[in-house]
């Protein structure tokens, strides 16, 4: 299954799980990297800058992985991206704001920059800030997501920029990757992940998902001031006494509908894989 992601990375699938706050942690990431794919983690994720940098310390040599920046109002950035330097992370998504500084850092010991766009102006910055990719965060994503279709804004975005796009929004079987893979260069999958054993999600947060569908995702400004999907029950639940909206409103996109079961990542992926040979098979 090669693509421009999986030659640029030397992972084996163009299967990206996706950094979210507060979910993604070492488990996940380690399964789906041994798995073929490859996991990313929002630097903020770790407490401390000296959580992360430990984190890269003992990451094992040789498994690919990614870290996600934030870029606007992250007192943390300079450190964070230091320690990457520092320890040559592979792969950085960058998120909110100029990638410029990001990209010159990390392309100094070869690492790739990523990008989180959501239409084509944005797109266009980080082309000429000189990202290696861009990530199309089409409407129906987890998280902070645009508005745009996916089958539109990938295709859209790569034509205009001449950049490998991976799709983001929605994406939870293997028949999803392979419409997919017909407009990008890659998938990456938040939402299905976060249902997963490894995952630092509550259990309860996982159950929501089993039970959920795409009637019941809101898209709000409202919880960090910039819009994005959330599951309408937790945001319900945050207005609670004794809530804590960062940790009890829950992140969660479209892809919710085809949610069923809680299974180990790496044999997510293998199914994600299975799915697409097998729709691949059946197409006329």
């Amino acid at each position: 299954m090669e693509t421009a992601v999986t030659r640029m990375l030397g992972i084996r699938y163009p299967i990206v799980a996706a950094p979210m706050f507060l979910v993604s942690n070492r488990p996940l990431l380690e399964a789906v990297a041994r798995a073929g794919g490859i996991g990313l983690i929002p630097t903020l994720n770790f407490r401390q800058h000296a959580d992360y940098r430990a984190f890269l310390q003992s990451w094992p040599s040789g498994l690919p992985f990614g870290v996600n920046l934030i870029l606007r109002h992250n007192p943390r950035l300079e450190e964070d991206l230091a320690a990457t330097v520092e320890h040559r992370v592979p792969l950085v998504v960058t998120s909110l704001g100029d990638p410029t500084p990001v990209v010159e850092a990390v392309h100094t010991y070869g690492g790739k920059v990523w990008c989180d766009v959501v239409g084509l102006r944005h797109a266009k910055k980080a082309a000429a800030a000189g990202a290696d990719a861009l990530v199309a965060v089409a409407g129906g994503a987890g998280g902070h997501a645009g508005t745009i279709s996916p089958f539109v804004l990938a295709p859209w975005l790569r034509q205009e920029t001449g950049l490998p796009v991976l799709v983001a929004g929605g994406i939870s079987t293997g028949r999803q990757m392979l419409a997919a893979l017909a407009l990008g260069d890659g998938v990456y999958v938040g939402t299905r992940f976060i249902a997963t054993r490894e995952s630092g999600a509550s259990e309860e947060y996982k159950r929501a998902l089993l039970g959920a569908s795409p009637e019941e995702i809101v898209y709000t400004p409202e919880v960090t001031g910039v819009p994005a999907n959330f599951l309408k029950s937790s945001l319900e639940a945050a207005g609670k006494e004794g809530a804590r909206p960062w940790k009890d409103v829950w992140s969660a996109g479209h892809g919710v509908a085809l949610i069923d079961d809680i299974p180990p990542a790496g044999v997510l992926v293998e199914r994600l894989v299975l799915e697409y040979e097998q729709t691949k098979a059946e197409l006329p």
